[in-house]
C-alpha cells in the first residue's frame, strides 16, 4: 500500500509540475519566437553576414541563411538543416497570446539539437544551440520520484515511532493467547494508547485473578464432591453380597467418572492452559495404549507404521486423548469388524487414526460431535457424557495439531489426529 501510494504520489507531483513549468514554457517560447524574428529584420534583406556571422558566434550557435535551398552563408561551412523536424510555430503560439510576430518562427531540432528557423519570405534563416538538453524524465520524474519517496520515508518512520504502542498492545495480547499472564505493556507518554495500555494491563490481572479464583473453587468443589464418594466407596466394600450391589458400584464409579470429565473439560477449555511436555519414544508410547485396551488382539486390527523416534508431548494427556477415540470406536462401532488403528510419520506430520464400521454419524452431527455434552443421534442410547470427544480435540489442539473427522452413515467412521512434527519432534537424543 505504501509503494502503491509513493508511486499515485510521484505522478501527481509530476503532472502538478509539468503543468505549471508548461504553461510557462509557451509564453517564454513566444518571446522567443518574437527576438528571433526582430533579430533577423535587424540583419536586412539580403543579410549583412558580417553581422550575422558576428551575433552567431557571440550567441555560442551554428547556423546559416539559405535561399531556395541554395546555401548563401553558414557557420561552420558544413552546416545543414536536411535534418530539421519543428514541433511549434510562431502563428499558433501568437495567436493564443495576441503577441505580434512579424516572422514566421518555428522550434525543432537537428541531430538532437535544440534548432530554430525563421523565413521572411525571401531568405530561410536556421539556428541550432550544440548542447543536448537532459531529458524530461531527469528534470521533472527524478527529483519528484527522490522527493517523494524521502517524504515517504520520513513519514512512515514518524508513524511507526508514533504507533509503536500498537505493536507493543499486539505483542502482549499474542503473548496472553500463548498462556502468558504475568507479562505487562510497557506504558510511555500520557495519550489515548498510553491509557488503553495502562487499561489493558488491568484487564490482565482481572482476567488473572478471576481464572485463580476460579481453579480454587473447582479443586474445593471436587474435593467436596469425592470425599462423599471416597466414604460410599468404603462402605460399599464392607456391604454384604447383594444382587444389585454391582449396580451401585457402577453409578459411584459414574459420579466419579463425571467429576474427572468435568475438571479435565473444564482446564483444557482454559486458553492459559499449560503443558507438562516430556520426551518419550513414540513405539513403546503406542505399545502402552494398545496394552490399556482389553483384548486388544481381538478388537483391534493395528496398522502401525511408527518409526524410532522420540516426540515431545504430555504424556498423560495425550494418552487420554488416543485411548479416548479408541473406547469411542469399540462403544459406538459395532463389533462385526475389528477397529483399525493406524499410525505413521509423514515428512510434514504426525498422524493417528481410529476407524470403525459402525452405523456412522450424520453430517449435522459431525458438525457438533465435539461440543461438550453432545451425542450424536446413532448413539444417543449409549452410556456416556459427550465429553471425550471436546476433550480430545482440546488435548490435540494444545499440542498444535487438529482432530479430523470423516463419517458416513450405514459405512463407519475415522478419526484421525494430525499434529505438525515441528511442534512435537525436537530431538531423538
Amino acid at each position: 500500500m505504501v509503494g502503491l501510494f509513493t508511486g499515485a504520489l510521484i505522478m501527481v507531483v509530476y503532472f502538478v509540475v509539468y503543468l505549471s513549468f508548461t504553461e510557462q514554457d509557451t509564453i517564454l517560447d513566444t518571446h522567443e519566437f518574437y527576438y528571433y524574428s526582430k533579430m533577423v529584420e535587424n540583419w536586412g534583406s539580403p543579410p549583412d553576414t558580417a553581422m550575422m556571422s558576428k551575433e552567431i558566434r557571440n550567441l555560442k550557435m551554428i547556423g546559416g541563411v539559405f535561399k531556395d535551398g541554395e546555401r548563401v552563408w553558414s557557420h561552420p561551412v558544413d552546416f545543414s538543416y536536411e535534418n530539421y523536424l519543428w514541433y511549434s510555430d510562431s502563428e499558433y503560439l501568437g495567436e493564443i497570446y495576441d503577441i505580434d510576430i512579424p516572422l514566421f518562427v518555428t522550434f525543432g531540432e537537428i541531430d538532437l539539437l535544440p534548432a530554430a528557423s525563421v523565413s521572411n519570405g525571401d531568405y530561410e534563416y536556421y539556428f541550432a544551440v550544440e548542447f543536448i538538453p537532459p531529458s524530461e524524465f531527469i528534470l521533472r520524474i527524478v527529483p519528484a520520484s527522490i522527493l517523494t519517496v524521502l517524504f515517504m520515508i520520513i513519514l512512515f518512520i514518524f508513524i511507526k515511532q508514533y504507533l509503536s504502542p500498537i505493536n507493543k498492545i499486539k505483542r502482549r495480547i499474542l503473548a496472553l493467547e500463548m498462556g502468558d499472564l504475568d507479562a505487562t505493556i510497557n506504558i510511555s507518554g500520557h495519550d489515548e494508547l498510553a491509557d488503553l495500555s495502562g487499561h489493558i494491563n488491568k484487564l490482565i490481572l482481572d482476567i488473572k485473578s478471576l481464572l485463580t479464583k476460579k481453579q480454587e473453587l473447582l479443586s474445593d468443589v471436587s474435593h467436596e464432591l469425592r470425599s462423599p464418594l471416597a466414604r460410599m466407596q468404603l462402605l460399599i466394600e464392607m456391604m454384604p453380597e447383594h444382587k444389585n450391589l454391582y449396580k451401585l458400584k457402577q453409578e459411584v464409579y459414574f459420579l466419579e467418572r463425571i467429576i474427572s470429565n468435568l475438571l479435565l473439560s473444564d482446564k483444557l477449555s482454559i486458553p492459559y492452559r499449560t503443558l507438562d511436555i516430556n520426551k518419550i519414544f513414540l513405539p513403546d508410547f503406542i505399545d502402552r495404549i494398545i496394552a490399556r485396551v482389553t483384548n486388544s488382539s481381538t478388537v483391534l486390527k493395528l496398522m502401525l507404521d511408527t518409526p524410532p523416534i522420540s516426540v515431545h508431548v504430555d504424556d498423560t494427556k495425550m494418552r487420554i486423548a488416543f485411548l479416548n477415540l479408541i473406547d469411542n470406536a469399540l462403544k459406538y462401532g459395532g463389533t462385526e469388524k475389528p477397529v483399525e488403528v493406524a499410525c505413521s510419520v509423514g515428512k510434514l506430520f504426525f498422524y493417528y487414526s481410529v476407524k470403525d464400521y459402525g452405523p456412522g454419524i450424520s453430517p449435522a452431527d459431525v458438525a457438533r460431535l465435539t461440543d461438550p455434552f453432545f451425542k450424536a443421534s446413532t448413539n444417543k442410547r449409549k452410556d456416556g457424557f459427550g465429553l471425550g470427544l471436546s476433550i480430545t480435540r482440546k488435548i490435540i489442539e494444545a499440542h498444535g495439531g487438529k482432530l479430523l473427522i470423516d463419517s458416513k452413515l450405514d459405512i463407519g467412521s475415522e478419526f484421525t489426529i494430525k499434529i505438525p512434527l515441528v511442534r512435537i519432534l525436537k530431538s531423538a537424543k
